[in-house]
């Protein structure tokens, strides 16, 4: 079973873009977005690690894991990939992850999870750690997968 499929692909793609236009539409007009390419850089490389952890959960061919030892390996890497979010969004003075980044995070994590068929059952696998954005996000609930994500244009009138 391959976790990173195009789509994944697509939407790390579309969350990393989203950081990099708003950075440099604050740039052009004078303004500091709080955070530079190799913040966004770390940001791929964590997701890049949670992807891969899932992968290697499923990839040993010679046995399949029991679904509560599938469920332990996916909850610690969705642990370790949030705390690392958490931080990295706090050097960012919590500029980083904002709304659209968030929707798209929790949609990339539900989704990775679901493909590999982890922690079935739960509504936000994220919320014990997460500190970036509301908890009562309908993405990070499950019940907007597959809504379009919006681009960190929408942040300006809400600063």
């Amino acid at each position: 079973m391959q976790v990173e499929t195009n789509d994944y692909v697509e939407l790390k793609h579309e969350i990393l873009d989203g950081m990099r236009s708003y950075r440099e539409d604050l740039a052009q007009d004078g303004a500091d977005a709080g955070y530079g390419e190799a913040e966004i850089d770390e940001c791929e490389r964590i997701l890049e690690r949670f992807l891969a952890s899932l992968r290697n959960a499923v990839a040993d061919g010679e046995r399949v894991p029991s679904r509560a030892a599938l469920d332990r390996t996916a909850r610690a890497a969705v642990e370790q990939t949030v705390r690392a979010l958490n931080a990295l969004n706090a050097r960012c003075r919590y500029n980083l992850i904002e709304t659209d980044q968030r929707e798209g995070l929790c949609e990339l994590i539900r989704s990775a999870l679901a493909e590999i068929g982890a922690l079935r059952g739960e509504d936000d696998p994220t919320e014990d750690w997460r500190e970036w954005g509301g908890r009562t996000s309908p993405f990070c609930r499950g019940e907007a997968l597959g809504a379009p994500l919006r681009g960190h244009d929408d942040r300006r009138g809400s600063r």
